[in-house]
């Protein structure tokens, strides 16, 4: 009986042994904090669609917009505190709302800012650390009026070059008839499929299926295209189009209006990815050049793509495509200084088909030869996923962001107007703020968020233990 108890009390120790010992190789890695010593504080009493982004010597840079002006503030202690803004330019038509605003970016000597007009160019700001002084703006597409969605990202590499990315909305114009024609073909013979078949169980953007939302409606128009648009506050909104594209009938036809007037008459978008370069601090660009096209005619045209560099010399370009009505994340890569991208890979194991943008891209960091982590919402569901196409579900969200090393990263996002944080390996989600259009950058000694709230743009600073 003793000598039972004896090996029982062993393998007891055993198992304890082994968790305590797992427990231990997850807490050396993960990114701990400090909960009880924080930073807190305001940047900025207006603004919107803030963007967050780092230099050498802990300097912290964050770019915002508010109406027709950018702004510029900057942290000298890891974002611990924030100088008073300053204005980095006007910009006629500046967009602000869905991801679309400022980006940032800083080589050695330059802080870089770039900014979308309603005009549907993209335009860049430079200032010299030793100058002081912005200027700009300088265009960065090289045709007039093809960064029509306002949607855009930009990096720098180790070299100092900066690469910017968007949706571009040209037109090209594709030389093999015969395939042109073909595709022509394809695409009216899935038209007619897609009204003879129509999937009442696809998801449309506002987080229901088609049945769900037809059920809500009641009288649906016999040969009505379903269509979503957003109003002044950014909500979307259902509305039904003939063939032609006259509205007979919506959810709010003077939201609709206000919507069509905004947009202009332009046709539907094209969205393409596209990238250029500048090796002069953002004064000059490159000549605009396509990464990828769908095959189904447009990648999804109201979700910004993202864009890193790492200490290898790659560049990684993530958007949401749209194969087959599938509006999955896809990523490419260069590791030849943007000479050449590799065909776009799929991101994490499930898929979402879906009538309709959500207007949510997501964010990416890349940890240069273990590869890179992404963040996106699916279904109203926030995953982080690697390029093994396995997939980790956070929770309930949108609108993520993702910073941060191989072992220690740290992601952001919004659940309704809760801004919700977790760090890697996965721990619990935290509540750090109310408010809209967070933003997470992991420091050399912590990790700092921001984000919109009623009060304006606030920041969140927490040191790692």
């Amino acid at each position: 009986m003793k000598k039972l108890i004896f090996i029982l009390s062993l393998i007891t120790v055993f198992i304890v042994s082994g968790c305590r010992e797992g427990s231990k190789s997850t807490s050396d890695s993960s990114t701990v904090v400090d909960r009880e010593n924080y930073q807190t504080g305001l940047i900025s009493s207006i603004g919107d669609q803030p963007n967050i982004s780092k230099a050498e010597d802990n300097i912290i840079g964050v770019t915002y917009g508010d109406k027709e002006i950018i702004y510029y503030s900057e942290s000298i202690d890891g974002g611990e505190s924030f100088k008073e803004p300053e204005i980095v330019g006007t910009l006629d038509g500046l967009v602000l709302g869905y991801s679309s605003g400022p980006q940032i970016a800083f080589t050695k000597s330059n802080i870089i800012i770039t900014a979308p007009s309603k005009t549907g160019n993209l335009y860049s700001w430079s200032k010299d650390w030793k100058e002081g002084i912005w200027r700009g703006p300088y265009r960065i597409n090289d045709i007039e009026k093809s960064v029509e969605e306002c949607l855009s990202a930009i990096t720098v590499t180790n070299e100092g070059y900066l690469f910017a990315t968007w949706i571009d909305t040209r037109f090209l114009e594709n030389n093999d008839k015969k395939n042109h024609l073909v595709s022509e073909e394809n695409h009216e013979r899935m038209k007619t499929i897609k009204k003879r078949e129509e999937n009442l169980d696809a998801m449309t953007p506002i987080g229901i299926t088609r049945k769900q939302l037809y059920d809500k409606i009641g009288d649906i128009p016999e040969n009505g295209h379903l269509a979503f648009h957003s109003d002044s506050e950014g909500n979307l909104l259902w509305v039904f189009k003939d063939d032609h594209g006259n509205v007979i009938k919506a959810e709010n036809y003077e939201a609709y209006k206000k919507f069509k007037k905004g947009n202009g008459e332009r046709l539907r978008p094209q969205g393409k990815i596209y990238v250029s370069f500048s090796k002069d601090e953002g004064k000059t660009w490159s000549k605009s050049e396509l990464v990828y096209q769908s095959p189904d005619g447009s990648v999804c045209e109201c979700c910004k793509p993202s864009i890193t560099s790492d200490k290898e010399g790659n560049i990684v370009i993530m958007f949401r495509n749209n194969i087959d009505g599938s509006r999955d994340l896809h990523y490419t890569k260069s590791n030849d200084n943007g000479i050449s991208f590799s065909i776009p890979q799929k991101l994490g194991s499930g898929t979402w088909k879906i009538d309709g943008c959500p207007m949510d891209g997501g964010g990416l960091t890349s940890f240069g030869n273990k590869g890179i982590m992404s963040t996106w919402q699916r279904e109203g569901n926030i995953y982080t996923a690697n390029t093994d196409l396995s997939e980790q579900l956070i929770g309930n969200g949108r609108e993520p962001s993702i910073s941060g090393n191989y072992d220690n990263y740290s992601v952001v996002y919004t659940n309704g107007y809760d801004v919700m944080a977790i760090h890697e390996p996965m721990t619990m989600s935290e509540k750090i703020g109310d408010g809209t259009s967070a933003k997470v950058l992991s420091t050399k000694d912590g990790v700092i968020y921001i984000w919109v709230s009623d009060k304006g743009i606030e920041y969140k600073q927490f040191n790692r233990i």
